[in-house]
């Protein structure tokens, strides 16, 4: 390994130590088309020490499985359906019919944005933010904050 790389890992350990390293910002970026999912260092560094073979630093952890093109959710029904899709199947461990039906019922809530399923850890975040969706108050969601730099529009 080189100097480079093992000194990239040290700075991010070390902003770790000093309550810097977890990342709790869902930022949506239409300048930049991408979305820069929340993250916290524990989840990232088993990823990176897992994977020594695929990945050489944490930041190429952050760039493969942290930073997600806006393309992948241009056709935001389908995106629903396949975002709640993984969340139960992979991440919650569900069965297929659970993960299925409930990313159906998902599916046409045109309210909830696909980016924000994707940015859950879990079933518990996403319950949270639905219930703060539905009683109109999303300032009570605190599992991460959510933030949008949307380009400006030009005037005719």
């Amino acid at each position: 390994m080189s100097k480079n790389i093992d000194n990239s890992n040290e700075i991010f350990k070390h902003r770790f130590k000093n309550g810097e390293g977890d990342e709790r910002i869902l930022l949506i970026t239409e300048k930049d088309q991408k979305a820069y999912l929340p993250y916290y260092y524990a989840d990232i560094n088993k990823i990176y020490e897992e994977n020594p073979e695929k990945y050489h630093n944490i930041q190429q952890v952050i760039e493969d499985k942290y930073i997600i093109s806006l393309e992948n959710f241009k056709n935001s029904s389908f995106a629903r359906f396949r975002e709640t899709f993984n969340l139960m199947r992979y991440k919650e461990k569900k069965s297929i019919f659970e993960s299925f039906d409930f990313s159906l019922e998902l599916m046409f809530k045109y309210e909830l944005n696909p980016i924000i399923i994707s940015a859950c850890r879990n079933l518990d975040e996403l319950d949270m933010y639905l219930d703060c969706l539905e009683k109109g108050n999303l300032d009570n969601f605190n599992c991460f904050k959510i933030r949008y730099e949307i380009m400006p529009s030009l005037k005719g």
